[in-house]
């Protein structure tokens, strides 16, 4: 082989190679803002000069986490960039695989985007119900049972799933190799209910609507905070426990949990403040009973409307001071002829609204003209 030819062929492989190493430098070195998140704790934004980087965090310890990366459909991709999680914004048509992720994308009136939907006999919005019923958005399925075909077919630039479907779920796998843009979502991770509100943010960059969302977001926070200074020098503090058992298992909520929150936010003592966990502790209907025969209010009894449906499924339950006063809550105000919760829904984007009524369940006197939104006290039976 002629000398001349092979030495060219060494410079021009090194000088790829040190071009390459450079440009992914770049990534790194490039100069960067990171958006200001109060609450949100579970996603990152950064704002480069060409892009955004959007992480989101995975698992409650933060122990691992995936970026994406936004690039302007009016701007190149850089070449440093092009084997990332790339998705061009903004987007014109989009997949919701939860019925939260319909609701973040209402706030920002983005309702016209969504094409396709996962369950769509459970969402409540009734916007979407209507284009569900015209034709303009199609049910894709879900989990193991999503219409591949179909989905295909809506052309999706991205597709929103739920973050426990995890990154290598056999159906995220699946869209990938369908070259289907797939976001995690995993703001029920968040510690907080406004750090669950805030992830307005987070949808908000996929349609360059950043503005919109925080306008919408610092008026939830706004009164919100101001709820919280209405009922932070209360003592009178009704005694609060929440569920119901299933099969002979009371399932209650953590201390750190989002409904423990709610609670004390309202002026409300829950009964398990002081456990240091977010998740469900799986007790006997007896150790409940222990703690909670004298609790004054019980919110949340899973499905119950009436007085009867609880009783119905333990008949031990009509022991509880609560049942006997009838003051038992349910968050299912709202909802449609299939049994869609709004609560499920438009409450991760409205927890002022969610406080508002708990207020008005604990301490009446402070809520006189606020009417009910998403709870209703329970019908006898």
């Amino acid at each position: 082989m002629n000398v001349k030819l092979i030495i060219s062929l060494i410079i021009f492989i090194v000088t790829a190679c040190v071009n390459n190493e450079k440009e992914s430098e770049k990534l790194f070195s490039d100069k960067y803002v990171s958006v200001n998140l109060k609450y949100a704790k579970k996603f990152k934004i950064k704002k480069y000069s060409e892009y955004t980087v959007m992480t989101i965090l995975l698992h409650d310890d933060n122990s691992d986490s995936i970026n994406y990366y936004l690039i302007n459909k009016n701007k190149k991709i850089p070449k440093y960039l092009s084997t990332k999680n790339i998705i061009r914004t903004p987007i014109e048509r989009v997949v919701c695989l939860s019925t939260t992720h319909v609701a973040f994308i209402n706030e920002i009136k983005k309702n016209s985007k969504i094409k396709g939907v996962s369950g769509s006999k459970y969402i409540y919005n009734k916007e979407i119900r209507k284009n569900i019923a015209s034709g303009k958005i199609h049910d894709t399925g879900y989990d193991q049972n999503i219409d591949y075909e179909l989905l295909l077919s809506l052309k999706p630039d991205l597709v929103f799933a739920y973050q426990v479907m995890g990154e290598a779920s056999p159906t995220v796998n699946k869209m990938k190799k369908l070259g289907i843009n797939v976001v995690l979502v995993n703001e029920y991770l968040e510690p907080s209910a406004l750090g669950m509100a805030e992830w307005t943010k987070f949808f908000a960059e996929f349609f360059d609507e950043q503005e919109l969302s925080k306008k919408k977001f610092n008026k939830i926070e706004k009164s919100y905070n101001k709820l919280l200074n209405l009922t932070d020098t209360i003592s009178n503090r009704p005694d609060v426990f929440v569920n119901l058992p299933w099969k002979g298992t009371w399932y209650i909520s953590g201390g750190i949990s989002n409904i423990s929150e709610f609670i004390q936010a309202a002026g409300g003592n829950y009964i398990l403040s002081d456990t240091t966990t977010k998740h469900n502790l799986p007790l006997s209907i007896e150790e409940v009973y222990q703690l909670a025969n004298n609790a004054d209010i019980w919110i949340n009894p899973g499905q119950a409307k009436t007085k009867k449906d609880i009783f119905n499924t333990d008949k031990r339950l009509q022991n509880f001071t609560a049942f006997k006063t009838g003051m038992i809550f349910n968050r299912n105000a709202r909802l449609n002829e299939n049994g869609g919760n709004d609560y499920m829904e438009s409450g991760t984007v409205n927890p002022d609204i969610i406080l508002k009524d708990l207020i008005k369940i604990f301490h009446p006197y402070l809520m006189k003209n606020h009417k009910f939104y998403y709870y209703r006290k329970l019908d006898n039976f």
